[in-house]
Protein backbone atom coordinates (compact mmCIF):
# COMPACT_ATOMS: atom_id res chain seq x y z
CA UNK A 1 0.00 0.00 0.00
CA UNK A 2 2.74 2.47 0.96
CA UNK A 3 4.93 1.55 -2.02
CA UNK A 4 2.01 2.25 -4.34
CA UNK A 5 1.42 5.65 -2.77
CA UNK A 6 5.10 6.59 -2.96
CA UNK A 7 5.28 5.55 -6.61
CA UNK A 8 2.15 7.58 -7.39
CA UNK A 9 3.56 10.65 -5.64
CA UNK A 10 6.82 10.33 -7.56
CA UNK A 11 4.86 10.24 -10.79
CA UNK A 12 2.91 13.36 -9.85
CA UNK A 13 6.09 15.16 -8.81
CA UNK A 14 7.62 14.37 -12.18
CA UNK A 15 4.51 15.65 -13.96
CA UNK A 16 4.85 18.93 -12.04
CA UNK A 17 8.59 19.31 -12.73
CA UNK A 18 9.44 18.79 -9.06
CA UNK A 19 12.57 16.79 -8.24
CA UNK A 20 12.22 16.42 -4.48
CA UNK A 21 9.43 16.63 -1.89
CA UNK A 22 10.08 17.15 1.82
CA UNK A 23 7.20 15.86 3.95
CA UNK A 24 6.93 16.76 7.65
CA UNK A 25 3.21 16.49 8.49
CA UNK A 26 2.69 13.42 10.69
CA UNK A 27 -0.45 12.28 8.89
CA UNK A 28 1.21 12.54 5.50
CA UNK A 29 4.38 10.79 6.70
CA UNK A 30 2.23 7.86 7.82
CA UNK A 31 0.11 7.95 4.66
CA UNK A 32 3.17 7.70 2.45
CA UNK A 33 5.54 5.38 4.31
CA UNK A 34 3.70 3.87 7.29
CA UNK A 35 5.86 5.44 10.01
CA UNK A 36 4.04 6.46 13.20
CA UNK A 37 4.37 6.70 17.00
CA UNK A 38 7.40 8.99 16.95
CA UNK A 39 7.96 12.06 19.11
CA UNK A 40 8.15 14.66 16.34
CA UNK A 41 7.78 18.29 17.45
CA UNK A 42 6.46 17.74 21.00
CA UNK A 43 10.03 18.26 22.16
CA UNK A 44 11.38 20.09 19.12
CA UNK A 45 12.54 17.02 17.21
CA UNK A 46 11.72 17.17 13.48
CA UNK A 47 11.14 14.11 11.34
CA UNK A 48 11.47 14.55 7.57
CA UNK A 49 10.44 12.20 4.79
CA UNK A 50 12.40 13.09 1.66
CA UNK A 51 11.09 11.75 -1.63
CA UNK A 52 13.24 12.31 -4.71
CA UNK A 53 11.99 11.39 -8.15
CA UNK A 54 15.19 9.67 -9.27
CA UNK A 55 16.96 8.98 -5.98
CA UNK A 56 16.40 7.06 -2.76
CA UNK A 57 13.55 7.73 -0.37
CA UNK A 58 15.09 8.97 2.86
CA UNK A 59 13.61 9.23 6.34
CA UNK A 60 15.35 11.57 8.79
CA UNK A 61 14.20 10.92 12.34
CA UNK A 62 15.50 11.20 15.94
CA UNK A 63 17.73 8.32 17.05
CA UNK A 64 15.45 7.75 20.03
CA UNK A 65 12.80 6.50 17.57
CA UNK A 66 15.14 4.57 15.28
CA UNK A 67 13.87 1.11 16.28
CA UNK A 68 10.30 2.16 15.55
CA UNK A 69 11.32 3.58 12.17
CA UNK A 70 13.19 0.42 11.20
CA UNK A 71 10.11 -1.64 12.05
CA UNK A 72 7.49 0.49 10.32
CA UNK A 73 8.89 2.82 7.65
CA UNK A 74 8.65 1.81 4.00
CA UNK A 75 11.72 3.76 2.82
CA UNK A 76 15.09 3.08 1.19
CA UNK A 77 17.20 4.51 3.99
CA UNK A 78 16.85 5.92 7.50
CA UNK A 79 19.12 8.63 8.85
CA UNK A 80 18.97 8.95 12.65
CA UNK A 81 20.10 12.09 14.45
CA UNK A 82 20.84 13.01 18.07
CA UNK A 83 20.33 16.25 19.98
CA UNK A 84 23.51 18.33 20.02
CA UNK A 85 25.52 16.04 17.74
CA UNK A 86 26.83 17.54 14.52
CA UNK A 87 24.20 19.29 12.43
CA UNK A 88 21.42 17.12 13.90
CA UNK A 89 18.51 16.75 11.41
CA UNK A 90 20.16 19.19 9.00
CA UNK A 91 23.21 16.98 8.33
CA UNK A 92 22.06 15.39 5.07
CA UNK A 93 19.99 18.26 3.75
CA UNK A 94 22.65 20.45 2.05
CA UNK A 95 23.67 17.68 -0.34
CA UNK A 96 20.05 16.84 -1.13
CA UNK A 97 19.03 20.45 -1.65
CA UNK A 98 22.03 21.22 -3.85
CA UNK A 99 21.30 18.28 -6.15
CA UNK A 100 17.61 19.11 -6.50
CA UNK A 101 15.99 21.60 -8.82
CA UNK A 102 12.46 22.44 -7.69
CA UNK A 103 11.70 21.34 -4.16
CA UNK A 104 8.18 20.88 -2.85
CA UNK A 105 7.26 21.36 0.81
CA UNK A 106 4.13 21.61 2.96
CA UNK A 107 4.34 25.33 3.80
CA UNK A 108 1.43 25.34 6.23
CA UNK A 109 2.33 22.10 8.04
CA UNK A 110 6.12 22.33 8.11
CA UNK A 111 7.59 23.14 11.55
CA UNK A 112 8.89 26.74 11.59
CA UNK A 113 12.43 25.64 12.44
CA UNK A 114 12.55 23.45 9.33
CA UNK A 115 10.81 26.03 7.16
CA UNK A 116 13.35 28.70 8.13
CA UNK A 117 16.20 26.40 7.21
CA UNK A 118 14.70 25.53 3.81
CA UNK A 119 14.03 29.20 3.05
CA UNK A 120 17.62 29.99 3.94
CA UNK A 121 19.11 27.28 1.73
CA UNK A 122 16.78 27.27 -1.29
CA UNK A 123 15.87 30.25 -3.53
CA UNK A 124 12.17 31.06 -3.25
CA UNK A 125 11.62 30.51 -6.99
CA UNK A 126 12.70 26.88 -6.56
CA UNK A 127 10.21 26.11 -3.78
CA UNK A 128 6.83 24.59 -4.67
CA UNK A 129 3.83 23.50 -2.62
CA UNK A 130 3.25 19.74 -2.43
CA UNK A 131 0.07 20.01 -0.34
CA UNK A 132 -2.38 20.29 -3.29
CA UNK A 133 -0.80 17.22 -4.87
CA UNK A 134 -1.10 15.17 -1.69
CA UNK A 135 -4.60 16.44 -0.99
CA UNK A 136 -5.76 15.35 -4.44
CA UNK A 137 -4.20 11.93 -3.94
CA UNK A 138 -5.81 11.48 -0.54
CA UNK A 139 -9.28 12.41 -1.78
CA UNK A 140 -9.41 9.14 -3.74
CA UNK A 141 -9.72 6.28 -1.28
CA UNK A 142 -8.35 2.81 -1.93
CA UNK A 143 -10.19 -0.37 -0.92
CA UNK A 144 -7.94 -0.58 2.14
CA UNK A 145 -8.81 2.96 3.18
CA UNK A 146 -12.52 2.36 2.69
CA UNK A 147 -12.34 -0.66 4.98
CA UNK A 148 -10.54 1.41 7.63
CA UNK A 149 -13.21 4.10 7.31
CA UNK A 150 -15.99 1.57 7.80
CA UNK A 151 -14.23 0.07 10.79
CA UNK A 152 -13.76 3.55 12.25
CA UNK A 153 -17.52 3.90 11.94
CA UNK A 154 -17.99 0.72 13.97
CA UNK A 155 -15.75 2.12 16.69
CA UNK A 156 -17.67 5.40 16.60
CA UNK A 157 -21.01 3.60 16.94
CA UNK A 158 -19.73 1.69 19.96
CA UNK A 159 -18.61 4.93 21.58
CA UNK A 160 -21.88 6.71 20.94
CA UNK A 161 -24.01 3.83 22.22
CA UNK A 162 -21.92 3.64 25.38
CA UNK A 163 -22.22 7.38 25.88
CA UNK A 164 -25.98 7.31 25.45
CA UNK A 165 -26.33 4.45 27.92
CA UNK A 166 -24.11 6.19 30.49
CA UNK A 167 -26.09 9.45 30.46
CA UNK A 168 -28.54 9.71 33.34
CA UNK A 169 -29.90 11.75 36.22
CA UNK A 170 -27.21 12.19 38.86
CA UNK A 171 -24.34 11.08 36.59
CA UNK A 172 -21.20 13.22 36.29
CA UNK A 173 -20.04 14.16 32.79
CA UNK A 174 -16.64 12.55 33.23
CA UNK A 175 -18.32 9.18 33.85
CA UNK A 176 -19.80 9.39 30.35
CA UNK A 177 -16.35 10.16 28.93
CA UNK A 178 -14.90 7.09 30.65
CA UNK A 179 -17.67 4.93 29.20
CA UNK A 180 -17.17 6.16 25.63
CA UNK A 181 -13.40 5.75 25.76
CA UNK A 182 -13.67 2.27 27.23
CA UNK A 183 -16.19 1.12 24.63
CA UNK A 184 -14.26 2.60 21.72
CA UNK A 185 -10.97 1.09 22.84
CA UNK A 186 -12.47 -2.38 23.25
CA UNK A 187 -14.19 -2.28 19.87
CA UNK A 188 -11.01 -1.04 18.17
CA UNK A 189 -8.96 -3.78 19.85
CA UNK A 190 -11.42 -6.41 18.66
CA UNK A 191 -11.28 -5.19 15.05
CA UNK A 192 -7.49 -4.78 15.02
CA UNK A 193 -7.01 -8.29 16.40
CA UNK A 194 -9.35 -9.93 13.91
CA UNK A 195 -8.81 -7.95 10.71
CA UNK A 196 -5.39 -6.26 10.69
CA UNK A 197 -1.80 -7.47 10.59
CA UNK A 198 -0.17 -4.48 12.34
CA UNK A 199 0.00 -5.63 15.96
CA UNK A 200 1.60 -2.39 17.14
CA UNK A 201 -1.30 -0.08 16.26
CA UNK A 202 -2.86 1.13 19.51
CA UNK A 203 -6.61 0.62 19.95
CA UNK A 204 -6.84 3.26 22.67
CA UNK A 205 -9.07 6.24 21.98
CA UNK A 206 -7.62 9.55 23.10
CA UNK A 207 -8.36 13.29 23.17
CA UNK A 208 -10.51 14.81 25.90
CA UNK A 209 -14.20 14.07 25.42
CA UNK A 210 -16.10 17.05 24.06
CA UNK A 211 -19.47 17.23 25.79
CA UNK A 212 -21.77 19.75 27.41
CA UNK A 213 -24.96 19.47 29.42
CA UNK A 214 -27.63 21.64 30.99
CA UNK A 215 -26.81 25.34 31.02
CA UNK A 216 -23.37 24.68 29.47
CA UNK A 217 -24.90 23.22 26.29
CA UNK A 218 -23.97 26.30 24.21
CA UNK A 219 -20.25 25.84 24.96
CA UNK A 220 -19.45 24.03 21.74
CA UNK A 221 -16.13 22.51 22.74
CA UNK A 222 -16.64 22.18 26.48
CA UNK A 223 -14.82 19.15 27.90
CA UNK A 224 -16.30 16.52 30.18
CA UNK A 225 -16.20 17.89 33.72
CA UNK A 226 -17.38 17.01 37.22
CA UNK A 227 -20.76 18.61 36.50
CA UNK A 228 -23.63 16.33 37.56
CA UNK A 229 -26.39 16.01 34.95
CA UNK A 230 -30.07 16.15 35.85
CA UNK A 231 -33.34 14.85 34.42
CA UNK A 232 -34.77 16.99 31.61
CA UNK A 233 -31.41 18.50 30.62
CA UNK A 234 -29.95 18.36 27.11
CA UNK A 235 -26.61 16.60 26.65
CA UNK A 236 -24.28 17.17 23.69
CA UNK A 237 -21.70 14.50 22.82
CA UNK A 238 -19.04 15.22 20.21
CA UNK A 239 -16.46 12.71 19.00
CA UNK A 240 -14.47 14.93 16.62
CA UNK A 241 -10.80 14.33 17.35
CA UNK A 242 -11.57 11.38 19.60
CA UNK A 243 -12.56 8.70 17.10
CA UNK A 244 -9.16 7.84 15.65
CA UNK A 245 -8.98 4.28 14.32
CA UNK A 246 -5.89 3.04 12.51
CA UNK A 247 -4.91 6.69 11.88
CA UNK A 248 -8.30 7.43 10.30
CA UNK A 249 -10.02 10.41 11.91
CA UNK A 250 -13.81 10.40 12.03
CA UNK A 251 -15.87 13.25 13.45
CA UNK A 252 -19.55 13.37 14.42
CA UNK A 253 -21.84 14.44 17.26
CA UNK A 254 -25.29 13.82 18.74
CA UNK A 255 -27.63 15.55 21.20
CA UNK A 256 -29.76 13.74 23.79
CA UNK A 257 -32.12 14.67 26.61
CA UNK A 258 -32.22 12.92 29.97
CA UNK A 259 -35.57 11.17 30.43
CA UNK A 260 -37.68 14.13 29.21
CA UNK A 261 -37.41 17.60 27.65
CA UNK A 262 -38.23 20.26 30.21
CA UNK A 263 -37.73 23.27 27.94
CA UNK A 264 -39.71 22.60 24.74
CA UNK A 265 -38.03 25.49 22.91
CA UNK A 266 -34.84 23.41 22.94
CA UNK A 267 -36.58 20.77 20.84
CA UNK A 268 -37.69 23.40 18.31
CA UNK A 269 -34.15 24.72 17.98
CA UNK A 270 -32.80 21.18 17.65
CA UNK A 271 -35.27 20.35 14.87
CA UNK A 272 -34.19 23.45 12.93
CA UNK A 273 -30.55 22.37 13.26
CA UNK A 274 -31.32 18.85 12.04
CA UNK A 275 -33.40 20.13 9.11
CA UNK A 276 -30.59 22.46 8.03
CA UNK A 277 -28.30 19.47 7.47
CA UNK A 278 -30.64 17.51 5.22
Amino acid sequence: MFKIRLAKLKEKLRDNNIETAIITDEDNVYYLCGYYDYLHMDFGRPTLLIISVDREILLITPAIDLNTAQEAACVDRISAWNDGMGEEWRAELPQILQKSGRIAIEPDQMPPIVKRYIDQEVPSNQIANVTPILSTMRMVKSDEELKIARDAGKVANAMMLAGREAIGDGVAEYEVAIATSNAGTKKAAEILKNDYQDKFMSPNTHFLQIMASGDTITKTHHRASTRVMRSGEPVFLCFCGMTNFHKFKLGFDRTFWIETILDKTQLQIYEVAVASQR
